[in-house]
């Protein structure tokens, strides 16, 4: 005999931490960016710094005092959109694993993003009117 049908997939919430992972606030970080902290900077790496600086992952780079490596993947991120070098593209990818910005960079940092809470509707909330039987 078979068990219930899954739940559709926009019922399923993880309730749960996955132990031994720090959890990052789903809203990320509030506060404004910090001040670039390399001289002349682009519309587009400003553009792109302000981006990553509300990410989830920004409370931590806060905490740590990694402006600097920050600024340097915006800087190496935005030069390599611009002219696809090699050597650059590889620069990238290790300051992407030092700051934990893709998803296999935050799990080999132990890092998860906390899932948001979501309230749950009563049961006589759920938008249609209370039906009652009345035998006939």
């Amino acid at each position: 005999m078979a068990g219930p049908p899954p739940k559709d997939p926009t019922q399923r919430r993880r309730r749960n931490a996955t132990p031994g992972f720090e959890q990052l606030d789903p809203d990320g970080r509030t506060a404004p960016a910090p001040g670039w902290p390399f001289p002349p900077a682009s519309e587009a790496e400003i553009a792109k710094w302000g981006e990553l600086w509300s990410l989830p992952q920004a409370v931590k780079w806060e905490e740590q005092h990694a402006e600097d490596i920050v600024a340097l993947y915006v800087r190496a991120l935005i030069a390599v959109t611009q002219d696809l070098d090699a050597k650059l593209m590889n620069e990238v990818r290790q300051l992407d694993n030092k700051l934990g910005i893709s998803p296999l960079a935050m799990r080999n940092m132990r890092w998860e993003v906390a899932a948001k809470k979501i309230e749950e509707p009563s049961p006589a909330s759920n938008g249609k009117a209370a039906r009652r039987y009345v035998p006939s």
